[in-house]
């Protein structure tokens, strides 16, 4: 097998025109914050994480939208972090900071009680 040939599964510009993609947002898909990635790399984050018997990131992505609260998204925090210590893959673990970023800065809001929707497009 040529060293090479899974190469292209590192290169960013793989999954800049993906058709598939996750949306992440509070209220609705438009806001000007929502976050959009390659449902692919996400894929990547969530079949780890469901290899390992985590609770949260195993459960995104599916079919239907999911709505994390308050406590799934810090168990999410937990279940991302504990992924991103065992990938060697710069692209997941980008996908991973770029999700705990958008949690966390939710987390961060004194007294914030809503929630944040995981839906793939």
């Amino acid at each position: 097998m040529p060293p090479d040939r899974y190469a292209d599964r590192l290169d960013a510009a793989t999954y800049e025109d993906d058709d598939d993609t996750v949306g992440i947002f509070e209220s609705s898909p438009n806001e000007p914050d929502s976050l959009w990635l390659s449902g692919r790399l996400f894929n990547r984050l969530t079949r780890v994480a469901a290899g390992y018997d985590l609770h949260t990131l195993p459960m995104l992505g599916g079919l239907e939208a999911e709505q994390l609260n308050r406590p799934r998204c810090e168990a999410l925090l937990d279940d991302l972090a504990f992924v991103a210590d065992r990938l060697n893959d710069p692209l997941a673990l980008q996908t991973a900071q770029a999700i705990s970023d958008y949690v966390a800065v939710r987390l961060g809001r004194p007294g914030w009680g809503g929630s944040i929707t995981f839906e793939d497009d």
